[in-house]
């Protein structure tokens, strides 16, 4: 459907084709331009066609028929105006049409002496003004040029609100220097081309083209978001952002678009504002990316990475695509020694590559192109999938490895990708790197994968990952650092927001409340979903503690403290007896009284069979229910709560409905009870700089004790910096003891410290992005840690 508008010209709406059509060949001498993704764009939708020798020539100043030929390429003109023929253009001219059409549809105009000046070459000034005319774009609020652009001086008086109208519509386009607008300069073909593709845009013709030398107008900080990212047509789940410096607008991915999408490699930096990446990069040398902070998400600014690989980055509601040239695959050697197997992929040129990595077989897939004689070399045969232990005992850390080997790889091809698969028998990891000098990707299967990483996110936030040795054995750590009053707060989250019932990916937790990282929490019940352990928040308990088990208790000024905590309530009858109740808002039971407010969710579901319930409303009795099963619910009024009475039928009658009742509440340790926030594991770690470890005395039991599993933990250093850490299993065995993971707690500077629930809970989670496992692996949890901005 063809719409007739205001603006001088048929505008047809943007059609779905232009995403899916990423094999046009580039013109030969556009690679690594500025204006690469506005040519490539405008020869997408079949706007410019170049030279005949597949040249575009970007630099090459353009001249008046030149674009008026470009300007009728572009759009559907439509007449406004009667043609008086230039005395310079006769009607044979090469261009003559395109400059009659131009002219009627008020595109451009001649001079006062009759002449059109074809061969001249028009100025930057005057394609602006042609667009603004042709396009019959409306003069709005008036802008400050000169406080806009360097050389607004130099702009004519006439010009002015024709060139501020233009600027407010996104037409500018300036490189290398955003501010400096240079409008007496004759425009060269690659200015031409972007200022016509940033036309078609306004005119919603020609998608978004994501660019740092478009001049946009806004405040400073995040000013669009999205949630997918697409390359090459393949789409994923990884959060982008744009973000203005007022005039000039950078375009970024989250890390976890930049590493697992991308195939960047993040360097160690002591710098919030700039990340270092290494993507195929000369030995030594890195890309050092701005960064920029929003709210859950870190993006890494993408705009001095792009022309690298030829990328054309366009923005399509919620997704960034980004479109490259394949590359070629010229060759591929697998050698193997020492226990570790390694793969060298050598390509024509650098593009984007993709790591798929499961708990037994793993993935890469490039967009390079391979011949069918390389890929008959790694065919694929029948193969036994990798026998190392059971699947759920790995996930927990609770195997020793495998004396296997990785299986043969083996190699596919289509007719823009190349995949590289393979198996990854236990206690094997992919380490990847990719380098210059011949454009290569490493890929090396082996049991001591992990890189060292310390990277400073955010003032007062680090993720470190590296190996901790112990007693010959060694670990691989992955730990995030708060540091206290940074501008940061950590705060307990759970599954739903609502209630206290429910598990899930702690990836899907954190996105829940908006958080930018933290660490799965307490244990919690596999069977009915609820928690056991203590969750406060905000002075209030969403969840009691239970078994005198380890928790955190913090406050909003950086006090931190740990211990083995008790919740004792004490309810007093107007008659004066007084009852004690050990449980509250918990999945926990046992027999006595158990308490359960409002912060539980709206109504409680019977644990146990036989259950007895008072309700409570503003501190007196107004029902006794004896519940017919384990399935009715009772709703829980918000102006107080139930007394779940369990095998203890005989204090029922002391509860008798119009009784007024009173409670009072104490904590072991005391001071826990003037702390906001408490999370609880277990066992207790690290207590005063000594090893506490003494899981039966918390409830677990003997077995429990002596386990080996993958282990996540949160301590507290001298200084008071918050530490939340993973550790998965040693190299060549299983994961650490809870007395090991004590003495690496103390080995990152842990004073005080308590386990969580580790094995496949252990997740630990920045910026979307699952750090220290791969998410097949990571099993659905109740609730944990988050980190606030």
């Amino acid at each position: 459907m063809v719409k007739e508008l205001k603006y001088g010209v048929k505008v047809s709406p943007l059609r779905s084709q232009y995403f899916m059509n990423n094999t046009v060949a580039s013109f030969t001498d556009i690679s690594q331009h500025w204006a690469y993704p506005f040519i490539q764009g405008l020869q997408r939708q079949g706007v410019v066609s170049g030279f005949k020798d597949r040249t575009f020539r970007p630099d090459q100043t353009m001249t008046r028929a030149e674009f008026a030929s470009i300007v009728q390429a572009a759009f559907s003109l439509v007449p406004q105006r009667e043609y008086t023929p230039f005395a310079d253009v006769p009607a044979d001219f090469w261009a003559a049409e395109a400059i009659r059409n131009t002219f009627r549809s008020r595109f451009i105009s001649g001079f006062p002496d009759g002449r059109f000046l074809p061969g001249e070459n028009i100025s930057r000034l005057h394609v602006l003004l042609a667009l603004v005319s042709g396009l019959q774009m409306q003069a709005g609020a008036s802008v400050s040029l000169t406080a806009i652009y360097k050389d607004g001086g130099n702009i004519p008086n006439y010009a002015q609100q024709a060139i501020a109208t233009a600027t407010r519509n996104r037409l500018v386009v300036n490189a290398p220097t955003i501010d400096i607008l240079k409008p007496n300069r004759p425009a060269t073909r690659g200015e031409v081309a972007a200022c016509i593709y940033q036309a078609r845009v306004f005119l919603n013709q020609s998608p978004i083209v994501a660019s740092p030398y478009i001049v946009e107008l806004a405040n400073p900080g995040v000013i669009r978001r999205g949630t997918h990212l697409s390359v090459n047509g393949r789409t994923w789940r990884a959060a982008w952002g744009q973000w203005s410096s007022g005039i000039c607008t950078y375009t970024g991915v989250s890390n976890k678009g930049a590493i697992l999408v991308l195939g960047m490699e993040l360097l160690n930096t002591d710098d919030v504002n700039v990340q270092p990446v290494k993507w195929f990069s000369t030995i030594g040398k890195s890309y050092r990316l701005k960064t920029q902070l929003d709210r859950e998400f870190r993006y890494l600014n993408l705009d001095d990475i792009a022309p690298v690989g030829n990328w054309e980055m366009v923005i399509d509601n919620q997704t960034l695509r980004i479109f490259s040239v394949p590359s070629k695959v010229d060759n591929i050697t697998v050698n193997e020694n020492d226990g570790i197997c390694r793969i060298e992929i050598q390509l024509s040129q650098a593009t984007p590559w993709e790591l798929y990595e499961q708990s037994r077989e793993w993935e890469v897939v490039l967009d390079a192109i391979a011949a069918e004689s390389l890929a008959n070399r790694f065919p694929e045969t029948a193969t036994t999938p990798p026998k190392s232990g059971n699947q759920e005992q790995q996930n927990e850390g609770e195997t020793s490895g495998s004396s296997e080997k990785p299986s043969p790889i083996v190699v596919r091809i289509s007719a823009t990708q190349t995949v590289i698969k393979g198996t990854l028998p236990d206690g094997y990891r992919v380490r990847t790197q990719t380098l210059h000098n011949r454009d290569r990707l490493v890929i090396e299967l082996r049991r001591d994968a992990l890189v060292e990483q310390s990277i400073l996110v955010y003032p007062g936030l680090r993720s470190r990952q590296q190996y901790l040795t112990l007693e010959g054995d060694k670990f691989p750590a992955v730990w995030l650092t708060i540091t206290p009053r940074s501008g940061l707060s950590i705060a307990p989250i759970w599954t739903e927001t609502n209630q206290m019932r429910g598990t899930n990916s702690f990836l899907a937790i954190t996105k829940t409340w908006s958080s930018l990282g933290g660490i799965n929490g307490g244990y919690f019940n596999r069977n009915n979903l609820l928690p056991l352990g203590v969750i406060r928040k905000d002075n209030k308990w969403f969840s009691g503690p239970i078994l005198n088990r380890g928790a955190m208790a913090w406050d909003n000024n950086g006090r931190v403290r740990m211990g083995r905590l008790k919740l004792v309530e004490t309810l007093v009858i107007s008659t004066g007896q007084r009852f004690e109740v050990d449980l509250l808002n918990t999945g926990y039971v046992k027999a006595g009284i158990a308490r359960y407010t409002s912060e539980w969710g709206a109504s409680y579901f019977p644990l146990t069979l036989n259950e007895i319930v008072v309700v409570v409303s503003g501190d007196q009795v107004t029902r006794q229910i004896e519940l017919p099963d384990d399935q009715t619910p009772t709703a829980i009024p918000t102006n107080g709560y139930l007394l779940v009475f369990r095998s203890f039928r005989s204090a029922v009658s002391a509860f008798g409905v119009g009784s007024r009742l009173t409670i009072t509440a104490t904590t072991t340790p005391s001071e826990f009870i003037d702390f906001p926030h408490i999370m609880g594991g277990g066992p207790l770690l690290v207590q005063n700089r000594n090893i506490v470890v003494n899981a039966e005395a918390e409830g677990f039991n003997y077995w429990f004790g002596q386990q080996l599993a993958i282990r996540s933990a949160v301590g507290v250093t001298a200084t008071g910096e918050v530490l939340m850490v993973t550790v998965h299993n040693r190299v060549n065995g299983a994961g650490p003891s809870l007395t090991e993971m004590a003495k690496l707690m103390q080995q990152l500077g842990a004073i005080d410290a308590i386990n969580l629930d580790g094995g496949s809970s252990t997740s630990l989670v920045l910026g979307g992005h699952l750090l220290n496992r791969t998410p097949d692996t990571a099993a659905r949890v109740h609730n944990g840690l988050g980190i606030f901005i």
